[in-house]
C-alpha cells in the first residue's frame, strides 16, 4: 500500500531588502492567512508603536492582535530570572535598569539570554541562527515567548508572530507558542514550532 501524503501549497512573500518598507506587504500576507480561519491571535511587537497601529487598524476587527513592548518583555525577562540561576541572573540583575520608564542599551543582550536558554558560545549560536533567517525572525520567535511569559496568549496554541529589522514589520511566521521552560525542551508537543513562513526578506541587512 502506498502511503498518501498531505500536501497544502501555500504562498511565502519574499522581499529583496529588509526594513520598514515591507510593513504593508506583511500585513498583507497576514490577512491572506488569516482568511482560513483557523488562528486567532496576531503577536506584533512594540517600540515606538506605529507598526502595532496599523496592524490593530487593519486586522483588528478580523482577529486578536495582540502588542509586546519592550517594557513588558523586560518584566518577563525579570519574572524568569527570579528562578533561574548562574549566568542568566547574575546579567539580568546587573544590566536590566530603567530610567523614566527606558530600558538602557543593553536590553537586547538581555533578551537574547532569556528567551535563548544557552551560554557562552551556544548562544551566541542559536542567535546566529535566527539572523541566518532574518533579523525578524529573530524578533517573531523572542515576542512568541514573551506573549507566553506575560499571559497574553496560552501555550501550544497557534499565532502568527510578526518581526522586523530595525522598524517595521518584514518577516511573518505561524507559530506553535510554547513557554521559555519548554520552547526548546525535551517533549516535542510542547516545544516552540515554527509551522509556516508567510514573509521573510532575500537580503539580510
Amino acid at each position: 500500500m502506498v502511503a498518501i501524503l498531505s500536501v497544502q501549497e501555500r504562498n511565502i512573500i519574499y522581499f529583496d531588502r529588509p526594513g520598514f518598507q515591507n510593513t504593508n506587504p506583511v500585513i498583507e500576507a497576514v490577512k491572506k492567512r488569516l482568511e482560513s480561519e483557523d488562528i486567532k491571535n496576531v503577536l506584533v511587537p512594540v517600540t515606538t508603536g506605529r507598526t502595532a497601529e496599523q496592524f490593530i487598524r487593519e486586522l483588528g476587527k478580523k482577529v486578536r492582535v495582540v502588542t509586546i513592548s519592550e517594557v513588558e518583555v523586560a518584566h518577563a525577562c525579570e519574572r524568569i530570572a527570579e528562578t533561574d540561576q548562574g549566568i542568566i541572573r547574575k546579567i539580568i540583575s546587573k544590566r536590566l535598569k530603567k530610567k523614566s520608564g527606558k530600558l538602557d542599551k543593553s536590553f537586547r543582550d538581555i533578551v537574547d539570554i532569556t528567551f535563548l536558554p544557552f551560554c557562552k558560545e551556544a548562544w551566541n549560536v542559536a542567535k546566529e541562527i535566527l539572523y541566518a533567517f532574518s533579523q525578524g525572525m529573530k524578533v517573531a520567535i523572542e515576542v512568541s515567548l514573551a506573549a507566553v511569559e506575560i499571559k497574553k496568549v496560552e501555550p501550544y496554541t497557534r499565532a502568527i508572530a510578526v518581526g522586523g529589522t530595525g522598524e517595521g514589520a518584514d518577516t511573518a511566521i505561524v507559530v506553535r507558542l510554547a513557554s521559555q521552560k519548554d520552547a526548546f525542551g525535551k517533549d516535542p508537543d510542547k516545544r516552540l514550532t515554527v509551522e509556516e513562513i508567510l514573509a521573510i526578506p532575500i537580503n539580510k541587512w
